[in-house]
């Protein structure tokens, strides 16, 4: 079993994206029966011609939702599977007014979201076909239908950014083989990457000011079982680790102010994963402390716009390597471990990959 710390959900089930055995064959069952299953449910897929084709025509039509940006403490962006296929929607922070964004016949995943200074709401996601694993980035802004656009033609792209100026793109991608981090502009010219190195590098993001990006990866540790949090500059120059290496660090991003990470951490034995939970801490590693407790698996943490609350994904299930996630909810928690709330749940639907502006 490889190492589960770039867990994500590309895949109706919530997988460790790097258990590439274990995920790509659920993957391949499912798209052998033309369904994906999340939890207890199917859903029914188009036939893969009929997905190609409405892929390659990237049909989307942007449904009632707010086009800029809520005042106080914004709005928490999401993916979520309640309609069907995995489209984009938004929230209040409190759990209200759901909006749903995008309504296509692709899935969508992954997304992040910019506010410009004027207040519109761009996002960048990753969108595809989900059962074989082949899905790119996109950008549109919200309540512009003709904004859709695709920036890359790789097929082997996850975890998309934006910088803080919203004129870059920082990803991961294992187009040459295993995963690196990438950067683009926000139109999708000169993608290039910014690491180079044998093992995994994932879940990229940017620091408030611009010129640091954190990101996970298993180089230091036992590949498999053990990665750490690292910061480096925005040209891939003076690497830096920040977490442990006993267990699985992953999912990093910066506070507003840009002194501190939140992440998960999560023990990997025996072949099994979870549980796994959310932390905060310095950039130099001290001053750590744990958000969230008990038996589940917490995954994506994000920090509130006034850096008071972190946004994440939970799941019930202790082991992720071994039983996939089968309905994630959207949980916050203030930066002191107290007030944790579900906002989306519990429910039969799936939303994941928060981000809040």
């Amino acid at each position: 079993m490889n190492n589960w710390y770039a867990v994500d959900r590309l895949g109706a089930a919530h997988r460790a994206d790097l258990a590439d055995e274990a995920a790509r064959a659920s993957l391949a069952n499912s798209a052998r029966r033309g369904e994906a299953t999340v939890g207890d449910r199917k859903m029914s897929r188009l036939p893969r011609a009929a997905r190609g084709a409405v892929i390659a025509l990237v049909l989307a039509v942007v449904v009632a939702a707010p086009t800029t940006a809520s005042p106080g403490n914004g709005r928490i962006y999401f993916n979520t599977d309640r309609w069907g296929n995995w489209e984009l929607a938004s929230m209040l922070p409190d759990g209200s007014d759901i909006q749903r964004i995008t309504t296509t016949a692709t899935d969508k995943l992954y997304v992040d979201v910019h506010v410009s200074a004027g207040g519109g709401v761009h996002l960048v996601f990753v969108a595809g076909d989900i059962l074989t694993g082949v899905v790119d980035i996109y950008t549109m802004t919200v309540g512009d239908p003709g904004s859709y656009h695709q920036l890359t033609n790789v097929g082997t792209v996850r975890d998309p950014r934006w910088s803080p100026d919203g004129s870059r793109i920082v990803y991961s991608s294992r187009q040459t083989g295993n995963y690196e981090i990438y950067v683009m502009n926000a139109d999708g010219t000169d993608q290039h990457s910014i690491t180079d190195n044998p093992a995994v590098d994932r879940k990229p993001a940017w620091s408030p000011d611009g010129t640091t990006i954190t990101f996970s990866s298993d180089r230091d540790g036992h590949q498999g079982r053990e990665a750490a949090i690292y910061l480096m500059n925005t040209d891939g120059s003076n690497v830096r680790r920040v977490t442990w290496l006993e267990s699985m660090d992953a999912q990093s991003s910066f506070s507003p102010d840009g002194t501190k990470l939140t992440w998960v951490d999560m023990i990997c034995d025996s072949g099994g994963c979870g549980p796994s939970h959310v932390y905060i801490g310095n950039l130099d590693g001290t001053d750590v402390k744990r958000l969230t407790q008990g038996n589940t698996n917490e995954q994506a943490p994000v920090f509130s716009p006034d850096g008071t609350k972190v946004a994440f994904e939970t799941d019930a299930y202790h082991d992720l390597v071994r039983n996939g996630g089968l309905g994630a909810d959207i949980a916050i928690v203030n930066i002191d471990g107290t007030g944790l709330q579900n906002l989306t749940g519990p429910s039969v639907s799936a939303e994941v990959h928060a981000a809040w502006k």
